[in-house]
């Protein structure tokens, strides 16, 4: 056990945090050496599309890398599970890294996975679509803390609506009574449009593919976060600086895979989406295949991995800070680190 525990240890020193040296047989007979990895992602989202493209078309592998996708079902354990080596990516809300640090974390974003605020609100037809006219309303959000929460807060704050509880799950419209409130109902992520197809509210934010199933089903969107918000750093791709430091070769094969993929869904959008219908074979191909394209359509799915500032600036400076989050105003060259991107999109071709 003791040796065992031993080789492993000097082959993740070899390879990286949460990477592991493997060697596949190569036409000529000899072994090629490839580096076993895992990406930590926060859940399983149509919206994490480009790394499901590098991982199905194998440009990962392009890249000597041998990467196995965890899904972690909550950001906040995949990114513990890249400080404790048990992964090498992390991809998730940007912020998540941030709080980290504030805790003592070294970690630090490298790109950009979804580059707009992901998610729409759906509803039966006939309900209003000017959020003023939601007093009284029911509004099934995931479990905060979430990126999507917040942006449904920010949408309360500018139509007028003021925080009436600790959580910012009941907004009272200014001058209203109790009766007037609109009210969150958190609900695990992923189940929101289940929840609004069984009747517990009236409206649902709801992600793709569920945008595409629900309207196909007869719910009507109410409104498009990527419409509204525009360019916005929704998701990031982060790792520790303990593999940026010693590592970066790995670091930077991660990343030119990545933008291998962002260039593939943009020029083959309908490949994208056949990657897309594969992973989620249960669902109506049709539908699944929709989403995919309106994900590319609306730039959620990113032409590269760089990192704006305007995109940081509208989570960290605009979002966060309106909706009085622990990050808000982090300032990006503390927590971006845009060099192996940059590096991808002037080196990386189809």
């Amino acid at each position: 056990m003791t040796m065992h525990n031993t080789g492993r240890r000097r082959l993740m020193s070899a390879a990286g945090a949460g990477a592991l040296v493997s060697f596949l047989p190569m036409r000529n007979g000899r072994a090629q050496a490839m580096i076993k990895m895992t990406a930590a992602e926060a859940v399983e989202t149509l919206y994490y599309l480009p790394l499901y493209c590098a991982h199905a078309l194998g440009f990962f592998k392009e890249q000597g890398l041998d990467v196995t996708i965890f899904n972690a079902q909550q950001r906040t354990i995949a990114l513990r599970a890249i400080v404790a080596g048990d992964a090498f990516t992390y991809n998730g809300d940007p912020a998540e890294p941030a709080l980290a640090r504030m805790n003592g974390a070294k970690v630090k974003n490298i790109g950009v996975l979804v580059n707009r605020a992901g998610g729409a609100l759906l509803a039966k037809k006939g309900t209003p679509k000017d959020p003023k006219q939601w007093r009284g309303k029911r509004i099934i959000t995931p479990r905060p803390p979430h990126t999507s929460v917040s942006l449904m807060q920010l949408i309360m704050i500018n139509n007028g609506y003021e925080k009436a509880d600790a959580d910012g799950l009941v907004w009272k419209p200014k001058g209203g009574s109790d009766r007037d409130a609109a009210r969150f109902t958190p609900v695990v992520a992923g189940s929101e449009f289940a929840a609004l197809a069984a009747g517990q509210a009236d409206l649902s934010f709801v992600l793709e593919p569920n945008i595409a199933i629900g309207v196909s089903k007869g719910f009507e969107e109410i409104t498009s976060f990527a419409e509204q918000f525009g360019e916005f750093l929704y998701t990031s791709f982060a790792v520790t600086e303990e593999a940026i430091d010693k590592h970066a070769d790995q670091v930077q094969r991660f990343v030119n895979a990545m933008q291998k993929a962002c260039l593939f869904g943009h020029r083959h959008p309908d490949k994208a989406a056949e990657v897309a219908v594969k992973r989620y074979d249960k669902q109506d191909p049709k539908v699944v295949a929709a989403a995919a394209r309106n994900i590319i359509r609306d730039k959620a799915y990113p032409e590269s991995m760089l990192v704006t500032q305007k995109a940081y600036d509208q989570n960290f400076k605009v979002l966060l800070v309106r909706t009085g989050h622990q990050a808000a105003n982090y300032p990006m060259n503390e927590l971006m680190d845009n060099r192996f991107a940059e590096k991808a999109a002037a080196s990386v071709k189809l």
